[in-house]
């Protein structure tokens, strides 16, 4: 059992930190894009991304989650290579469909966002869908024997082909070579070059497995019971943000122009609006690492109580992470703002949005390990329902009222309709998540006092000077460690984490002896 554990804490690391370096990698590309082509070029390639996220939520998380316990639930290695035939037959018809009606209504979809130019890079958009029959069944097939190093290196080579281009069109449009909607649609054609160099690590890997492996003709498939409905749960909330990111793109526009402002000026603001995108990201992506670590895990729903131990850590290391990214973030914001994007324009906005990485990233870890409780499953694509609801509503509300920063009102107002509706589904019980109320108290206590320590130190070194990338960059460094000292020494005082759960985190050995964490 323990080393069952320890494997599956090394899996979540290797997933977590490759899709860090994957999403590292997505917002330093962010960085020169959007100071070539400026915050109306960065709004150009951004409107269609939202259709990009889903691509991203099929192929590398939501399905791949999923689908892994899937496969672990299987008795034989033949039932497991028959479920993976049959899903990527399954997977294969969907995405062709998709893609077709993709293509042909990208006109349609490209007037609804505000601007029918944009119709070239909805149909590049679309091919991606081509690619999620390879890369959801065969990382899905991977992750179920807690095999995390093809998922990884697949991510990251997809992710840095995708960047190439991306930055090539951005330098092509930067010399005048190319239009702005050229280069939108050059760099949007970059995720699809990119999935076919992921298929191709994957397929290879594959093979060599094959090989070694010898696999039985026949072999029963076993599927537990409401497994649709579970598929549909964790896509639709592993993807949560991209679903309000893409209410965002159809309404976002029209509603800034309709508060007064011109075509050019509100393509700006949405523009500024869409910097927090690889911030958000980067922020949620550690949750989705631990999900797909524990899903594996829960082959079956009465073995929830024999993982319980394992879920617990890495649920409260989760939190304990997610609440030090949130209060970092929002305490840094200009200065990160200006550090990645040149200026502070909309860092108050920014600030509001950073609160749905720890919001997202509960919502996430309530639904993987509540996935296979068929009874209110259905209860909680309901409230999913509701919350997209609540955010088109919202938005109508604020953005007239305060602009962007109504936008992001609005999607962390909707994100609470969702974990408050399954707390209440719930009874607010916190002890299968072991969250007593003297953990959650602490939490929210350090990540306050890092805040304000943080932003104390950051006003103290910015006395009497104009706030510069170059100055921003000096104030991120200093301010950084400051606040992870603070908040690990704040940690260790109010014992919030047991030495196993330190241990947890990288180089949590080495960690434990650095802060002298005891029993």
């Amino acid at each position: 059992m323990q080393k069952e554990v320890s494997r599956a804490i090394k899996g979540t690391w290797i997933l977590t930190i490759a899709s860090l370096f994957s999403e590292l990698l997505s917002a330093i590309y962010r960085i020169p894009l959007q100071n070539i082509v400026g915050d109306r070029g960065y709004f150009i390639y951004q409107q269609v991304y939202p259709i990009y996220g889903i691509f991203s939520v099929l192929a590398l998380s939501g399905l791949p989650v999923v689908i892994s316990k899937a496969f672990a639930q299987q008795d034989s290695l033949a039932a497991k290579h028959n479920l993976l035939k049959k899903t990527f037959v399954i997977l294969s018809v969907s995405c062709v469909v998709i893609t077709g009606l993709l293509w042909m209504s990208s006109r349609y979809l490209a007037f609804l966002m505000g601007d029918p130019q944009l119709y070239l890079e909805v149909r590049m958009v679309a091919l991606t869908f081509l690619l999620v029959p390879f890369e959801a069944s065969l990382r899905g097939y991977f992750q179920s024997d807690l095999l995390m190093t093809p998922s990884a290196i697949s991510q990251v080579s997809e992710q840095f082909l995708r960047i190439v281009v991306i930055i090539t069109s951005a330098v092509l449009f930067g010399h005048g070579i190319l239009n702005v909607y050229q280069m939108g649609s050059i760099a949007n054609a970059g995720a699809f070059i990119g999935g076919i160099l992921a298929v191709i690590i994957l397929l290879k890997t594959f093979q060599k497995h094959h090989q070694i492996e010898e696999v039985a003709s026949d072999g029963k498939i076993k599927l537990e019971h409401g497994l649709a409905l579970e598929v549909l749960l964790i896509v639709v909330f592993t993807g949560i943000t991209i679903f309000y990111q893409f209410i965002d793109s159809f309404s976002m526009l029209r509603l800034l122009m309709h508060s007064g402002i011109s075509l050019t000026q509100a393509e700006i603001q949405k523009g500024i609006f869409d910097r927090g995108q690889p911030l958000l990201q980067l922020g949620i992506v550690i949750s989705l690492s631990f999900v797909s670590t524990i899903m594996p895990q829960l082959k079956e729903t009465n073995k929830i109580r024999q993982n319980q131990s394992t879920i617990q850590k890495m649920v409260r290391v989760c939190l304990w992470l997610s609440v030090a990214e949130t209060a970092g973030l929002i305490a840094l914001m200009p200065q990160i703002n200006t550090m990645l994007f040149t200026d502070m324009n909309g860092s108050k906005t920014l600030s509001i949005y950073m609160l749905s990485i720890l919001i997202v990233s509960l919502i996430n870890l309530l639904i993987a390990i509540t996935s296979s409780d068929d009874e209110k499953n259905l209860h909680k694509l309901v409230l999913f329902g509701m919350s997209l609801i609540a955010k088109a509503a919202l938005n109508v509300i604020l953005i007239p009222k305060y602009g962007i920063a109504g936008g992001a009102m609005a999607t962390v107002l909707s994100e609470c309709v969702i974990l408050f509706g399954i707390l209440i589904i719930y009874g607010f019980n916190r002890e299968f998540l072991s969250l007593d109320k003297q953990f959650i108290f602490n939490l929210i206590r350090a990540g306050l006092v890092m805040a304000i320590i943080v932003k104390i130190v950051v006003s103290l070194f910015a006395v009497g000077t104009t706030m510069t990338r170059g100055h921003s960059v000096i104030l991120n460094i200093i301010a950084i460690p400051i606040g992870a000292l603070v908040y690990l020494k704040l940690s260790k005082r109010w014992r919030m984490l047991t030495k196993e759960e330190w241990e947890i985190l990288p180089m949590g050995k080495y960690l434990t002896k650095f802060m002298k964490i005891e029993d």
